[in-house]
């Protein structure tokens, strides 16, 4: 008869704990970024559906969700001038704070016209403003976040000459940035090699009688 086999030995206490901690953050993490990824995926079609990815939407698409630099890419308005019109101080402006972060920040509370952050008006007012006046705030440097539209409208260099010393497709091309435009167009060494390139166009738009 065989000798009755040992009982395994009890879980302790706090290796269960552990794995139930775990199976807790698991669950936690699936569902937050379940939720940032369906957020994302709405965001995303909001963007297309308003033609925000091709410089035709109304200034009535402006949502909290929205960062500044987003706004100054798809408006084609310059960082610089959204700022000022919107009264940020140099020293806290953060062009990735949304403009519901914003709101919150400046206590400017709810619009006067619906429920909605209030800085919203104030975004949608300095882009009208903007299209009324035009402002050449200039450009420090190009970067692969702005499109050809935005570096024309900061700097009053035309779109289409940039597109012409490029030798690059403009239809379809002015409000794309730059990294997704020299990756569509397979430009030589890459998106920062286009950035580049259109420095030099820059400069030497500059230099020209």
């Amino acid at each position: 008869m065989e000798a009755p086999k040992p009982s395994a030995a009890p879980v302790p206490l706090w290796r269960r704990a552990a794995l139930i901690a775990l199976i807790v953050i698991g669950v936690g993490m699936t569902v937050f970024f379940g939720a940032r990824a369906v957020r994302s995926y709405r965001e995303l079609q909001y963007v297309r559906s308003q033609g925000l990815d091709r410089g035709t939407a109304s200034v009535e698409a402006i949502r909290g969700w929205m960062t500044i630099r987003f706004i100054a890419v798809a408006y084609a308005v310059p960082e610089e001038y959204l700022y000022s019109q919107l009264a940020i101080p140099f020293d806290r402006r953060n062009a990735n704070s949304s403009l519901g972060k914003l709101n919150t920040d400046y206590q400017l509370g709810n619009s006067a016209t619906g429920n909605y952050p209030a800085i919203i008006n104030k975004a949608q007012a300095a882009i009208t403003a903007y299209r009324a006046n035009p402002v050449v705030t200039g450009l420090r440097d190009v970067r692969p976040w702005m499109s050809v539209h935005y570096i024309a409208n900061s700097t009053g260099v035309p779109a289409d000459y940039i597109f012409a010393q490029l030798g690059l497709p403009m239809e379809g091309n002015t409000d794309k940035p730059l990294d997704l435009l020299g990756a569509e167009l397979a430009y030589p060494n890459g998106p920062m090699a286009l950035s580049d390139a259109i420095q030099r166009v820059l400069a030497g738009y500059q230099k020209a009688p």
